[in-house]
């Protein structure tokens, strides 16, 4: 059973809740440990750090002064900040600046944008992270507890299985943030693939303990970078072309 988006930002109000409640509650989901994973699923190469929100969150690392004013790879961002992993974060303009909305430490860049590029949002604060619709995003009350946020689309996955409406052309390379709904995470890169078989391989994904429940696409193609270290379990890759482009932001997994 997943897990309200007010619960997993704010868990003492999940607990709360539960008081004298009649549901009976399901066995703890399997722990899972800061872990490298690559996988076939439907067919898609997938590669990916696993993680457990409880222990580790991911921040936004961005570049106020534009693409590559700070960092040319993710693996440059994650050492910034003592990072265990990183990846490419949200869309951008020709000129640089965030196609979106941004919160880097407490602080806004950037505005909410309307199109599919801009369909989710993802929120992190010192007590939990999730993904919402966009829509939801201003009727939430989060809006004020975010400590970090990115907004990026479109939206692949939700309540386990794939968005409807996605494109099944353009294959190319791939970069997204899964969640379970609770505790646990993804960070990801996928080979070359359309948005609409990407959102099938997520929901099918055979990693046993993670049950993909939302996942979000962040820029992909030449913009793709996943950086993994050595720390990380079954780490120490890189997926990046060397055609890669400098990009506007990251998202950089540190411990809480």
């Amino acid at each position: 059973m997943a897990q309200t988006v007010s619960e997993a930002i704010d868990p003492k109000k999940g607990q709360q809740d539960q008081v004298g409640a009649s549901t009976p509650q399901l066995p703890p989901q399997v722990v899972m440990a800061l872990s490298y994973h690559s996988v076939l699923s439907r067919g898609i190469s997938i590669s990916g750090v696993c993680f457990d929100d409880r222990d580790f969150q991911l921040r936004v690392a961005d570049q106020p002064d534009g693409c590559g004013s700070r960092w040319m790879d993710a693996k440059s961002a994650a050492i910034t900040y003592q990072g265990l992993a990183a990846i490419n974060g949200g869309f951008f303009t020709p000129e640089g600046k965030p196609l979106g909305l941004l919160i880097e430490d407490g602080i806004k860049r950037g505005k909410l944008h309307s199109s599919a590029l801009g369909s989710g949002i993802f929120i992190s604060s010192s007590t939990g992270s999730a993904i919402i619709r966009k829509e939801d995003y201003l009727s939430s009350g989060l809006t004020t507890k975010a400590d970090h946020l990115l907004q990026s689309g479109p939206m692949l996955v939700e309540h386990g299985k794939p968005t409807d409406g996605l494109s099944n052309e353009k294959n190319r390379t791939r970069s997204f943030l899964a969640w379970d709904g609770r505790h646990h995470w993804m960070i990801g890169h996928a080979a070359p693939c359309s948005l609409k078989s990407l959102a099938d391989a997520l929901a099918h994904i055979p990693i046993q303990g993670f049950k993909v429940t939302t996942a979000l696409n962040l820029d992909g193609g030449r913009s793709s970078d996943l950086w993994v270290g050595a720390e990380v379990e079954n780490g120490d890759k890189t997926h990046r072309s060397f055609l890669n482009k400098a990009v506007r932001n990251y998202l950089v997994l540190i411990e809480r």
